[in-house]
């Protein structure tokens, strides 16, 4: 399981490692006013923006009819709660378009492209940043195109874009195509099922941090994320995640034990940290052919250092879903 932490490691370094240069774009409403552009004050207000954040439907913020002014849509697909990825055009590999988008907390805000392009949309400031951007010396050598694209509000919330064309495109022009809807839609907050790509789940209006609260453990508002909890417990550092993962990754994994009918896996190949999960409901629907690594999962996660703490954390996480 510790490929998955590399490969969110990996991206948020991209995004967040980088500095910035200021170019404005033609100011428009969306997103300039309204509680995404208002900096939480309290504790409450954060634990608020968490949950709006949780309850919005990600693949709504890119309709498919925006999706269509791109190339024609092949696919839309739910990759985690708040992530989503659409396909578009030829299906030829290299050839077509693939634009994902998630939503999620950037407590300091997202540093912007040093080689890149920073703008603004109201209050909310606007980075891309490509590979030939970051990498001139890649000219000739690549096989498609990538750009790599964030969206900073005042209240803390980020949106996070990544785009693939076929060579001889521009990416990042697709992003800063479409990121003045996705800021829009935003403005509207948009529930899950909003999207007729989005399926229910049961991680869907569930709470990653109502473990924790049945633990009895006090928590830090500003240490968790949409849909990740963090704290400690038992002389452990613990995070929970609620997240969606292909069957075959999480079957892997050495079965420890089954509550209301949902089986758990253990990863018991590494010394020094434990990744456990349990399948907490039916696979997620998708329209997008099924991989060899089978159908995605809603699953709940649990990491840190003692196998004894994490095993029991993962018990009462998993016991809070509805029997199978």
């Amino acid at each position: 399981m510790l490929r998955r932490f590399a490969m969110v490691a990996a991206a948020v370094a991209v995004l967040l490692g980088l500095t910035s240069c200021q170019d404005d774009l033609p100011p428009t409403p969306a997103g300039s006013n309204g509680y995404w552009s208002t900096a939480p004050q309290t504790d409450e207000q954060r634990w608020e923006l968490l949950r709006k954040l949780r309850a919005i439907d990600p693949c709504a913020l890119v309709p498919r009819s925006e999706l269509a002014k791109i190339e024609t849509v092949n696919s839309v697909d739910v990759r985690r709660p708040n992530w989503c990825e659409a396909r578009m055009g030829p299906t030829d590999p290299g050839k077509g378009t693939v634009l994902s988008w998630s939503l999620g907390v950037a407590l300091k805000g997202i540093a912007q492209p040093e080689r890149g392009r920073t703008t603004h949309i109201g209050a909310v400031t606007i980075g891309t940043v490509s590979d030939l951007d970051t990498n001139p010396d890649l000219q000739g050598k690549l096989v498609q195109r990538n750009c790599t694209a964030s969206a900073s509000f005042p209240s803390t919330a980020a949106v996070m874009m990544f785009v693939t064309t076929p060579l001889g495109t521009e990416p990042c022009p697709v992003a800063e195509a479409v990121l003045p809807t996705v800021l829009a839609q935003l403005d509207e907050e948009p529930t899950h099922g909003t999207s007729p790509d989005t399926p229910r789940t049961v991680l869907l209006g569930s709470d990653p941090c109502a473990v924790a609260n049945d633990l009895g453990v006090p928590l830090v508002v500003t240490d968790q994320r949409e849909w990740k909890c963090s704290f400690p417990y038992r002389g452990d550092d613990i995070e929970v995640q609620y997240t969606y993962d292909q069957e075959r990754l999480i079957a892997e994994g050495e079965p420890i034990f089954t509550v209301n009918g949902h089986p758990a896996y253990g990863d018991p190949s590494n010394d020094e940290f434990r990744s456990y999960n349990s399948i907490v409901g039916p696979p997620v629907p998708s329209s997008k052919p099924e991989s060899f690594l089978g159908p995605k999962l809603p699953v709940v996660n649990v990491f840190g250092r003692d196998g004894a703490v994490v095993e029991e954390v993962l018990r009462r996480a998993t016991a809070l879903f509805p029997p199978a």
